[in-house]
């Protein structure tokens, strides 16, 4: 063989163990990315369930610019601009810790609000990821699950923001399961279910307050029925993530609503 040739043929070498680096590069860069993101859902989460009730405009403001922010976020990892969705996620994620930081601590009917969504995620979870082989997903369900069921206990000890933390923490893993099983969470099937739970909810707490409730349990109730109207008329404008915000915000008011008229929820 010649020179020349043999030149060749090590360049040829060299650039075939070369190639595959970039997209491991790249993968790994994706997964990154995906875990700041995750963290950021989970911190608006607590924030959005620790507002809840809040009439802060502070608090307001900063949690709508992190929701806004991380929408553009996951908007820039689909296009696969991951330096861009990693910077605007952590910016998302500053302005939920900083509405964080203003309140002082969860109010309990947001954080039942905030166990039922996490409850409603499980159960349309759960099938799915049954019928998945993938064995590390499943035990990531079953921990879901173990951990939702501690949330429930906290919150029927008082213990409220031990509970919205187990719950969020249950909620992320199992979204992570889905993903491992290849299976998106389907938004609009969410916000649907999401609506007829909170409708129920609101059903019955119309049911159980008559004409001698105290005036901030019907002005709950009111403001319940306020933000379920708000919730629909997103869900038709196929606005599934401002939906799902909503109908919790008009679930919590419903709670709030019984819980003031001494009634249990």
């Amino acid at each position: 063989m010649s020179i020349r040739n043999l030149v060749a043929c090590v360049l040829l070498a060299v650039v075939a163990v070369a190639l595959p680096a970039p997209a491991a590069a790249q993968e790994s860069s994706r997964e990154r990315v995906q875990f700041a993101l995750d963290l950021t859902d989970r911190r608006i989460e607590q924030a959005e369930a620790l507002a809840m009730g809040s009439d802060d405009a502070r608090v307001r403001a900063e949690l709508d610019r992190a929701v806004s922010l991380q929408a553009d976020a996951k908007r820039a990892f689909q296009g696969s601009q991951l330096a861009f969705a990693n910077r605007l996620t952590l910016e998302a994620r500053g302005h939920a810790d900083r509405a964080i930081a203003i309140l002082k601590g969860p109010d309990p009917d947001g954080v039942l609000a905030q166990l039922e969504r996490t409850r409603d995620l499980l159960e349309r979870a759960r099938d799915r990821v049954e019928e998945c082989e993938h064995t590390r997903a499943r035990a990531l369900m079953r921990t879901a699950l173990d951990m939702q069921a501690r949330a429930d206990d906290a919150a029927r000890d008082g213990r409220y923001l031990a509970a919205l933390q187990l719950s969020i923490g249950a909620r992320e893993r199992a979204r992570r399961a889905l993903r491992m099983c290849n299976v998106e969470e389907n938004l609009r099937d969410g916000a649907e279910r999401a609506l007829r739970r909170s409708d129920q909810v609101i059903q019955r707490a119309h049911e159980t307050l008559d004409d001698g409730a105290p005036p901030a349990a019907l002005d709950a109730l009111g403001r319940a029925r306020e933000f379920q109207d708000r919730a629909t008329r997103e869900f038709l404008a196929e606005r599934w993530e401002v939906c799902l915000r909503l109908t919790q915000t008009a679930r919590m008011f419903a709670h709030r609503a019984m819980r003031l008229a001494a009634v249990r929820p």
